[in-house]
């Protein structure tokens, strides 16, 4: 059976949108807020402008080839390319609906400035209700519709945001002991042992940390898809990464992997 690239695509963004814009639904202020609004802001545009003007979501470069356009850019598209219902409010068409949907362009545009003075060190930006308020408004496209009370109650969003305070948890922890007791920490970590064979990862018991990036989270289990991606404790920054957390990175590696297949 033949796959369409191009469906597979669309489905892979909104569905990124949904799982990115779900979490900011619940908490706006959760650690990273300012990555996750600019992932789903990204992925939200580009399938909606993908259905409707195929081939405006990507730009070529010099060497030819072409790379899907920043979510400023794509602002600019349904700017240039929809009707202003009032102040700062476009309307964007649907292909299958014949109400278009009213989105907030200028709430978008300020998120956007806001999120990358965060991600750039351009000084002090905030994310606001208004502007996760603006982001749900594209779930209203048929492209889309990807947000759900079921999500919204879902035990992946309670885990994601759970994970996202573990990791500011961890940073600050790190920060408090310094580099000098994080070396220490990590020529210590050599000597661990795991508490039984089967804790181990590819012959190993430890693995690489994402939060302090050192070869010291202890690992107390396998994923069950053996992906490498055990539940364990970082012998440095003490980052937790739960059972969940675990799991939810080896299925999206799975997937990943068996989409380039």
């Amino acid at each position: 059976m033949l796959v369409d690239e191009d469906e597979v695509v669309q489905e892979k963004r909104a569905e990124q949108y949904g799982r990115c814009a779900t979490v900011l639904d619940v908490d706006f202020q959760v650690p990273g807020a300012a990555a996750i609004f600019d992932q789903a802001l990204t992925n939200g545009l580009a399938a909606i402008v993908a259905s409707i003007w195929p081939g405006e979501e990507t730009e070529k470069r010099r060497t030819g080839d072409h790379r899907l356009k920043p979510a400023s850019q794509l602002l600019k598209v349904i700017t240039e390319k929809c009707g202003e219902a009032q102040d700062g409010m476009r309307l964007i068409p649907d292909a299958t609906d014949d109400t278009p949907i009213a989105v907030d362009v200028a709430a978008l545009s300020d998120a956007l400035e806001q999120t990358q003075r965060v991600r750039h060190a351009r000084g002090v930006g905030e994310l606001e209700k208004r502007h996760v308020a603006a982001l749900l408004e594209l779930d209203g496209h048929s492209c889309l519709r990807q947000i759900s009370e079921e999500k919204r109650e879902s035990d992946w969003v309670q885990n994601e945001i759970q994970d996202r305070y573990e990791w500011l948890r961890a940073q600050d922890y790190l920060e408090l002991i310094g580099e000098e007791e994080a070396d220490r920490r990590v020529a210590l970590a050599a000597d661990h042992l795991p508490a039984h064979p089967d804790d181990l990862i590819d012959g190993t018991d430890v693995t690489d940390c994402p939060v302090c990036g050192r070869e010291t989270l202890a690992v107390r289990g396998l994923d069950e898809f053996g992906a490498g991606y055990g539940p364990g404790t970082c012998l440095v920054c003490s980052y937790v990464r739960s059972p969940a957390t675990a799991h939810a990175l080896a299925l999206n590696h799975m997937l990943d992997r068996h989409q380039d297949d």
